[in-house]
């Protein structure tokens, strides 16, 4: 039996997961999760901003003393696309590190990609189809892309510059310019993890991520999030339709009351949204496989593979 932790220090949001791993299966002894905004104004400022900064340092602190009582044999700590692309990166991450006590990588968008996969295929149901998939993960400051042409192939990856943090701080309500950015993004995209071939048509798509799982969770109509009933959610067109319909009608601090919904989460998750339904029309896909199981998983389970 293995314990082991992962810490993704992401753009939105700062998540902690302990965990036993017994056959390849993950069993849950701590989880946290803080909505930090660390990217909050990076596309106008090129830095962390300090007070972004001081609520990061406060989550890393708050996380230290949850993962203290655990005999752990592997702790992985990664930070994705805002801390990659600040100017002020190395601040950050020598205060980081002072509070946790670990080296924390920075992963490039491919890596993040990968390790998004390796999460997320952990979580999926074992009888695999014997056919394409492809993994969207939307986050704060990116969006990554991967296509497993077979199981055991290797993957083709890609990230894009569209997080949900910054797609909203750009374009705010403005929604159809937003579209047509998005929109430009993908085309070229897809047919770049494709490798000049065609994706086949409808393939697995699966999300990962907190816009799908918030999306997942409204779609099920729950109170309280449930990770459970939220893994393996099928989300169609119509119903993500509906669900995107519903928000836009609402204001954000009206999303923000959803009860649902992390600490900001309102303010974001149309932007988020809309990536998802436009690589779900890209894809001609029927529905959209939603796992709980992410990035987070796979930084996890890549530390204990290494220990």
């Amino acid at each position: 039996m293995t314990i082991a932790c992962g810490m993704d220090i992401g753009s939105n949001s700062f998540r902690l997961l302990v965990a036993e791993i017994r056959d390849g299966r993950l069993h849950p002894l701590a989880h946290d999760l803080v909505t930090v905004r660390l990217g909050e104004r990076l596309g106008a400022s090129g830095l962390i901003l300090p007070a972004a900064m001081m609520r990061g340092e406060s989550a890393l602190a708050r996380f230290a003393g949850k993962i203290a009582p655990y005999p752990l044999d592997s702790v992985r700590v990664c930070a994705t696309h805002a801390v990659r692309m600040a100017a002020n990166r190395e601040e950050f991450l020598q205060r980081a590190e002072s509070l946790i006590g670990v080296r924390v990588e920075v992963l490039s968008g491919e890596e993040e990609a990968r390790l998004a996969l390796l999460g997320a295929l952990s979580g999926l149901p074992e009888e695999q189809p014997r056919s394409s998939l492809v993994l969207v993960d939307v986050g704060g400051g990116s969006s990554e892309i991967i296509l497993r042409a077979t199981p055991g192939s290797e993957p083709r990856v890609i990230s894009l510059p569209l997080g949900a943090v910054g797609l909203s701080e750009e374009f705010g309500a403005d929604l159809a310019p937003m579209r047509k950015k998005i929109q430009a993004a993908l085309a070229p995209a897809l047919r770049s993890i494709a490798g000049g071939e065609m994706v086949e048509k409808s393939p697995r798509l699966v999300a990962s991520g907190g816009t799908a799982t918030s999306l997942a969770a409204l779609g099920l109509g729950l109170d309280r999030y449930d990770a459970l009933r939220v893994q393996n959610y099928h989300l169609s067109p119509a119903r993500l339709q509906t669900l995107v319909a519903r928000l836009i009608s609402l204001s954000p601090g009206e999303r923000n009351g959803l009860p649902i919904l992390a600490e900001g989460r309102g303010e974001i998750i149309v932007a988020g949204a809309m990536v998802l339904q436009e690589v779900q029309l890209a894809l001609a896909s029927r529905s959209l496989l939603v796992s709980d199981a992410g990035l987070l998983e796979g930084i996890l389970l890549s530390g204990a593979t290494d220990c």
